[in-house]
């Protein structure tokens, strides 16, 4: 193949560009609609794994007031949502889309369309040094008393409503106010505002701002706090710049009226300057729904996990990414410490050897986000019932057929119907053939988790294993440690993802099949194993058949 960088020097000079730098930055012309702008394309890596950049350097000649997607320094954010695929074997022709790319992207800016492109990207033209946001959206436009705080670990503060996270004991804090909108922050005027007055007029311009807003930013200015605008479409914020006359009073030995200073913040916000900051969300809600946006999440959901071995470890993860302990907390039982023996397939490490499990996998999930709600229940949740039984959800997590019967029949027994609680049992099966969840509702004429066998040592009616009869392996007891069935950590992360997706499927309403089963190894499982709602087996001690 031609050496990349000739055929892109001779694609790029083919369209009238100039090479401007040595390091493969050239300069000419592209149209938007038919009107010239002019651009530099730099290109640092023909492989394009690092994309091009492309910055702006005349678009006089476009017929609009201001640009979308036009960054303060110049450059052009050409690569719209799902990226831009280059090929690196056709590096002329990548090139060449990427310029097209630039053109539809300048495009986009006549027509009005720079209002919308600008108020969906608003935090970029703000520009900001960053901070992370942990306060959540409002329904009703409202002044929140917040801190900025630093944590051990994380170089970036974060913005956190007053009194939040009381049990993380922060570096520092810093008190600030948000005036947070149920609406988006409207493109009113041009980016960057460069002082206070300039600020206040913007937010006057917003539809609704929180009532007493003017009064709390300019108490908040006189006391040197930071202020923050927190909308669904940006979070931006500022420290005050003081000029030399208003610092000369605010530092003065002999101390200043606040009310005095006050009044003189108010006569001179004109002159008071802006130390921008840009915030990204970061409440637990947000960490859930980004990944799940119009799909349903476990956001408010009462869930139980009994067991918190290798199943119930990285199942509980995953519940907590999907939003269990948000808004309610998540209960999660065990009676077992965490032994040499698990390491090879469990959530935890070394670190947490000989602790309970049960307060282990909660301080690890702790760890995800400081919002999330976990309460570990180191008893015997068959003990705990009376409590198990508020749930929405339980999940049986253990793998052990013993708890399982158990939980079933205690379920059975209960009043509360499939609606108001769910039971779900997931496990490996074999030597890691498969993982398998089964959801019951109480449905009419489907089965329980007995009816799955013929009987509580017989035959499971719907076996992975292409062979039925195939003995299980297991390995040989050790002084101090029972015997144990061996398989690799893929098998109870298969089974925790496949109970993640059944728990979903039921909190959007839609359970769909009830006994899902994933087959990991085709040599000794069946290839096809479809997922099936078990109709009740005729002899099930346990429902009655």
């Amino acid at each position: 193949m031609a050496d990349p960088l000739w055929i892109i020097d001779a694609t790029l000079k083919h369209k009238g560009f100039t090479l401007e730098r040595p390091m493969a930055t050239y300069r000419g012309q592209i149209l938007a609609h038919g009107k010239p702008a002019t651009v530099e394309i730099d290109i640092p890596d023909v492989r394009f794994v690092t994309p091009p950049t492309v910055r702006l350097v005349d678009g006089s000649a476009l017929p609009v007031p201001e640009l979308a997607h036009l960054m303060t320094d110049g450059h052009i954010c050409y690569v719209g949502e799902g990226g831009l695929p280059l090929d690196l074997y056709n590096p002329g022709g990548s090139v060449l889309r990427v310029l097209a790319e630039t053109s539809a992207t300048l495009e986009r800016s006549f027509s009005g369309g720079a209002k919308i492109d600008f108020e969906q990207e608003l935090s970029a033209y703000w520009k900001g040094s960053s901070l992370y946001c942990a306060i959540a959206l409002v329904k009703v436009p409202a002044i929140v008393q917040a801190e900025m705080i630093l944590l051990d670990g994380i170089r970036t503060p974060v913005l956190v409503a007053k009194g939040a996270w009381a049990h993380r004991k922060p570096r520092s804090r810093v008190p600030a106010i948000v005036l947070a909108f149920a609406a988006k922050l409207q493109h009113t005027m041009t980016f960057p505002l460069g002082s206070l007055a300039a600020v206040l007029d913007y937010i006057a311009a917003q539809p609704d701002p929180p009532n007493g807003w003017r009064e709390a930013v300019l108490t908040a200015t006189a006391s040197s706090r930071p202020v923050f605008l927190a909308a669904p479409n940006a979070i931006i914020g500022w420290t005050p710049q003081f000029p030399p006359s208003l610092e000369l009073i605010r530092s003065a030995k002999a101390g200043f009226r606040p009310a005095f200073f006050r009044k003189m913040v108010d006569k001179q916000t004109q002159e008071i300057g802006l130390d921008r900051m840009t915030g990204t969300e970061t409440d637990l809600r947000f960490c859930v729904e980004r990944n799940l946006v119009s799909e349903p999440t476990l956001i408010g959901k009462k869930i139980a996990v009994v067991g918190c071995g290798t199943i119930g470890s990285n199942l509980a993860k995953m519940l907590v990414q999907a939003g269990a302990g948000c808004d309610h907390p998540l209960w999660l039982y065990d009676t077992d410490r965490l032994s040499p023996g698990n390491l090879g397939r469990h959530l935890l490490g070394f670190s947490d050897l000989g602790k309970p499990k049960v307060d282990a996998v909660a301080d690890y999930l702790r760890g995800f986000h400081p919002d999330v709600q976990i309460e570990p229940k180191g008893i015997d949740a068959s003990q705990d019932w009376a409590a198990l039984e508020t749930c929405d959800l339980v999940i049986d997590a253990t793998g052990d057929p013993n708890v399982a019967s158990a939980l079933n029949d205690l379920w059975l027994k209960s009043d509360r119907t499939g609606d108001q609680l769910a039971l779900l049992h997931c496990w490996v099966f074999g030597n890691g053939i498969a993982g398998q969840t089964f959801l019951n509702l109480k449905d009419a004429n489907l089965a329980c988790y007995r009816c799955l066998r013929t009987g509580f040592d017989g035959q499971w009616r719907y076996s992975p294993l292409k062979d039925a009869n195939s003995p299980l392996r297991m390995a040989p007891a050790r002084c101090g440690e029972a015997g144990y069935i061996p398989f690799a950590v893929d098998a109870p992360v298969a089974a925790a993802s496949l109970a993640l997706r059944a728990a979903l499927d039921w909190a959007g309403g839609k359970p769909g099949l009830r006994l899902r089963t994933v087959v990991l190894n085709h040599a000794e499982g069946r290839e096809a194993m479809k997922w099936v709602s078990p109709t009740r087996f005729d002899q099930c001690v346990a429902c009655g058949g």
